[in-house]
This record gives C-alpha cells, sequence and structure tokens, in this order.
C-alpha cells in the first residue's frame, strides 16, 4: 500500500482532523479529501494531535497489511505474555536509544497500548515517543484487554 492510500484509511479511521493548508488529504486538483473541508481553519501539526485509535480502526490496519510498529507499554506483573499481532514490548521509561531502536523511524506510523482503558502507560509512550520527534503516533487505550474481548487474535510474546 503507498504513502497516500495509508494517510488516506488513517483519515478515515481516527476522528476526523484537517490541517487547513496543511492537509496531507488533498486529491489531485489540490482540494482536500478528509472531510473536513473548508469548515476546518485550524492548522495542527501531526506530531501534536493526541490521536486514539479504535479496535475495529487497529484490525482493519492491521489486515491491510500497512507497515507500522505496534508497541506494547506493559512492564512486570502488567505483562502477561499476550500480544496483539505484531507487538513489541517497549516501556515508557526505557533509554532513548532503546526506544528508537525498537520504534523504528521517526516519520513511520507507531500504535501504542498497554492493559485497558485505565492503564497510563499506553498513553506515557506515545507522549514519550512524540518528545522524541515521532510524527505519526497512535495510541490504542482499550489495551489488550479490550483487543481480547472485541474476539481478536493475540498471540504470545516473542
Amino acid at each position: 500500500m503507498n504513502i497516500a492510500k495509508t494517510w488516506i484509511l488513517l483519515a478515515a479511521l481516527i476522528a476526523p482532523v484537517c490541517f487547513a493548508q496543511q492537509c496531507p488529504f488533498k486529491d489531485a486538483k489540490g482540494k482536500s479529501v478528509c472531510g473536513v473541508g473548508e469548515a476546518c481553519k485550524t492548522p495542527v501539526a501531526v506530531a501534536a494531535v493526541e490521536a486514539t485509535i479504535s479496535t475495529d480502526a487497529l484490525a482493519a490496519l492491521i489486515r491491510s497489511g500497512v507497515k507500522m510498529t505496534i508497541l506494547d507499554a506493559r512492564t512486570g506483573k502488567y505483562d502477561d505474555g499476550r500480544r496483539i499481532p505484531g507487538g513489541r514490548s517497549l516501556a515508557a521509561g526505557a533509554a532513548d536509544a532503546t526506544i528508537t531502536g525498537t520504534a523504528g523511524a521517526k516519520s513511520g506510523l507507531v500504535v501504542t497500548y498497554c492493559s485497558n482503558l485505565k492503564c497510563p502507560a499506553s498513553k506515557a509512550l506515545a507522549e514519550r515517543l512524540r518528545k522524541l520527534g515521532y510524527t505519526n503516533v497512535l495510541e490504542y487505550p482499550d489495551g489488550i484487554a479490550g483487543w481480547a474481548k472485541a474476539g481478536k487474535t493475540v498471540v504470545p510474546a516473542k
């Protein structure tokens, strides 16, 4: 899947945010295709957006084969060894070098998750990634509990 299709898919899956004149969701004629259009007049940087993703949207991204890094922020007793397919363990408090070595390219799509809606680890990891310059970070707040409850495939940690 090319990068333009990836961004259009993401635009449809996450909360609609229009970047006005900087909108990356434009057709060949330069017209915004994000669905918000002229109603939005507030440009925002992608890195500044604290975006979340739903269970169905994350499942759709995984099925589509979009290149992304999925990071499980659980540590210690909270890490039960189950993962969302493709998920890799990375603590929010890890050293900068460990984070950059695990999370991949700073312009790549990164999804963070942890235990459940009450767990703060995925948000902390997402914020840390943004501070380190990652520009396409989504948090999956339902975590492994929400993923499993929705009947999605859970795999053992590698």
